[in-house]
């Protein structure tokens, strides 16, 4: 064989190995502070204050403050009664934490129905839970990694109208019935079922390659695309020189695999952060608007739902990564736990909690007094907080061990 024919299978064997080689598997490691704004990078330098010092300091005295107020029925009364609720929290919190657009409501309300506990009052416990451990602990969590994943373009003009919803939902048509609540969940739960399975059939919830690595797999098209032309041109100037001895068939196989290479190269993709930076057309922005009206309506009547709609526009319309998408919609759900935790604890009936028991819903014949219905219970609350914050620190951890899949 000659020279020109090692030559020319040299280049066709390195053209066929550059083609084959998938991109390199990369874990998140965190934001370049270089593509932080200022505002942000001040976020970033809280969060190392908050993983550092604050939030163990907060663990602590979520440990001690128990067994101040109990003192000598801590282990009888308070461990015996809550055994079970730290371990809630830590699940109800390190799948939020970890970037799923979950929140812990989808844990909570089941388990303490369970218990024998009222399905208002496990609202009451998701609500005052979230607006702690989604609405400050899970964010917090990722500020000293990655501050852009709370997209203030899209939590800014989205809230407003998602707080409208849960007050309508709270004040205007609740659900006085518990029976109705358990219903309204379990309908939202097979929703969520029949979406999950779907997307695991036809491989759409696959997004261990479609975010960090965009970039890099644009890239390395083009690499590809460069070197198989640089292989067809210097099979052309072998061909040149002496085209009466090189068989055709090799030229022609270069050149088709150049040409394939330059018909696949797709337009290049907005950057991870470009996407993060939401703007609505007319069209999106009332689509956004409505479902995010009806999403705090259903996070009021059951405590949480909000966070799966926005995590489906964020995704389907504006192709928002899922560490953005999940971390900016739980985060909504927290922000409006904030109100439905007021609402359970200033507005119940003079028969549940601790009042001071105010008017604040419309008045009906199944509610005359217009009461909100769901005592917070605040033994559970107590006992829950330090699992939630191990919860919060735990999820960046296993995001960072696992990737976004």
């Amino acid at each position: 064989m000659t020279a020109r024919h090692l030559l020319s299978q040299e280049s066709q064997d390195a053209y066929q190995l550059t083609c084959a080689s998938p991109p390199p598997k990369r874990k998140f490691k965190g934001a370049n502070p270089d593509q932080l704004t200022p505002f942000q990078k001040k976020l970033m330098v809280a969060g190392e204050v908050w993983r550092k010092f604050i939030a163990p300091s907060t663990l602590a005295f979520a440990l001690v403050l128990p067994v101040l107020i109990y003192k000598g029925q801590y282990i009888t009364k308070f461990l015996f009664d809550t055994w079970y609720v730290p371990i809630m929290g830590i699940v109800g919190c390190t799948i939020p934490s970890g970037g799923a657009p979950v929140a812990g409501g989808v844990v909570f309300l089941p388990i303490l129905t369970m218990k024998h506990i009222d399905a208002h009052e496990a609202v009451a416990f998701a609500a005052s839970t979230q607006m702690i451990g989604v609405g400050i602990f899970a964010p917090m969590g990722w500020m000293s990694r990655d501050p852009s994943v709370l997209m203030g373009s899209f939590l800014k003009p989205m809230f407003p109208f998602a707080f409208a919803g849960l007050l309508f939902s709270y004040l205007v048509t609740p659900l006085n019935k518990s029976d109705e609540v358990l219903l309204a969940f379990t309908i939202f739960v097979m929703c969520l079922a029949v979406y999950i399975t779907k997307g695991l059939v036809h491989n759409h919830l696959d997004v261990s390659h479609s975010e960090d690595h965009s970039s890099e797999k644009t890239t390395n098209g083009a690499m590809q695309t460069s070197q198989g032309n640089q292989n067809g041109q210097e099979e052309k100037k072998e061909n040149d020189i002496e085209s009466a001895d090189v068989p055709t068939e090799t030229t022609g196989l270069l050149l088709d695999k150049s040409k394939t290479a330059e018909d696949t190269n797709v337009p290049k993709r907005a950057s991870r952060m470009e996407r993060r930076n939401i703007k609505f057309t007319p069209k999106q922005y009332i689509i956004y608007v409505i479902c995010c009206f009806l999403g705090g309506m259903l996070c009021g009547w059951i405590g949480i739902g909000v966070e799966k709609v926005t995590f489906f526009l964020l995704t389907y319309f504006h192709d928002v990564d899922v560490i953005a998408a999940g971390l900016s919609s739980i985060t909504m759900t927290g922000w409006l736990s904030f109100f439905a935790f007021l609402l359970h604890a200033l507005c119940t009936p003079e028969d549940e909690g601790i009042g001071p028991h105010f008017s604040c819903a419309v008045r009906n014949e199944s509610n005359p007094f217009g009461h909100v219905f769901g005592k917070v219970p605040y033994e559970l609350w107590l006992s829950v907080i330090p699992g939630i914050l191990i919860g919060s620190l735990v999820g960046p951890a296993v995001n960072a061990a696992v990737g976004p899949r």
